[in-house]
């Protein structure tokens, strides 16, 4: 139906094609503006006006995203609808990220079109821009979730096998060394036998909590399953750096956690490997520190670093 001309047998309230336009304009959920072809804003609706803070409709008129959010943003915007406005080309759900004047980030995703005369000549554009911040966050727990543990929040082993990669690309790029520290908690099955899973998973979660205080930013902490935790250390100077930091833990865990009403003895064994002397993969490394912490296990509450003396259980 043309809303510009009138028809026969609908109400004249229906004909008025302002009237309905400007029905639209003011009720619908997403956002609705006009640009000429200077990038300023010729018409907007209600909805885009309140979500930038503004009463008034009007008051939007005139301007350019430029005014609104910023150089940056408003120039990468002017150059995307300049392009729109030259080829004839729309812009079909482009996802864009700008910050409130709050500070939080607003995620949209926007459909533009050039907006033709009679004659074919392009003399601006219309666009519809729809929040989609509930679809970000459930996107980012999607991805959180897929590469962090449930339970204690930490790298899983499909991120930490992702850092270790690129730790290990760094340190033959740059000759650095790495540090792989392989722990598992002695005894913890006693423990969620006596003590029940609840305690089971909140000593986790303590534990996660200490290794994390005992290293660097740029270092990661991951938990691989059950009680088994890794630990890649990047840029380390020597061994005795990584030997010191290991018996920091095996001390500070030995002190006893609080597991209220209990106080379980707890303690750890700790494996270490070392790039590039024990292994140049990432599967052999985190193999190399995995063999070292079983030959602490034969003591418990100690750490080991690993030996190449008859080793013939991995390969680079």
């Amino acid at each position: 139906m043309d809303l510009t001309m009138p028809h026969p047998g609908i109400s004249d309230d229906f004909n008025d094609a302002s009237q309905l336009f400007q029905a639209i304009m003011d009720n619908m959920g997403d956002s609705v503006y006009f640009k000429d072809r200077q990038c300023r804003l010729m018409r907007v609706s209600r909805r885009l006006a309140n979500s930038l803070g503004y009463e008034n409709p009007e008051d939007l008129i005139g301007k350019t995203d430029t005014d609104l959010f910023g150089q940056e943003f408003g120039e990468k915007t002017r150059l995307e609808e300049m392009r729109i406005m030259e080829t004839g080309q729309p812009i079909i759900g482009l996802v864009e990220c700008f910050n409130r004047p709050d500070g939080t980030k607003n995620w949209t995703s926007s459909t533009k079109h050039p907006l033709r005369k009679k004659n074919g000549e392009i003399y601006g554009l219309f666009g519809i821009t729809r929040e989609i911040n509930e679809l970000k966050q459930i996107e980012n727990d999607l991805q959180f979730l897929a590469t962090h543990d449930v339970l204690t929040s930490l790298p899983n082993r499909f991120l930490l096998f992702d850092r270790l990669d690129q730790a290990i690309f760094r340190a033959q790029r740059y000759g650095t060394m790495i540090a792989v520290l392989f722990i598992d908690l002695d005894n913890f099955k006693k423990i969620n036998d006596t003590c029940g899973h609840a305690a089971g998973d909140l000593l986790l979660v303590q534990i996660a909590g200490i290794l994390q205080k005992h290293v660097r930013e740029l270092d990661t902490v991951a938990r691989i399953g059950g009680d088994e935790f890794v630990i890649l250390m990047e840029s380390i100077k020597t061994q005795d750096e990584v030997v010191q930091i290991a018996d920091r833990i095996v001390r500070d865990i030995n002190k006893g956690i609080d597991l209220y009403p209990t106080k379980p003895e707890v303690t750890v064994s700790i494996g270490i490997s070392l790039y590039p002397h024990h292994g140049t993969t990432s599967n052999r490394l985190l193999g190399s520190a995995d063999d070292a912490m079983y030959q602490a296990k034969k003591n418990k509450n100690t750490y080991e670093v690993f030996s190449m003396i008859g080793d013939d259980l991995h390969k680079n």
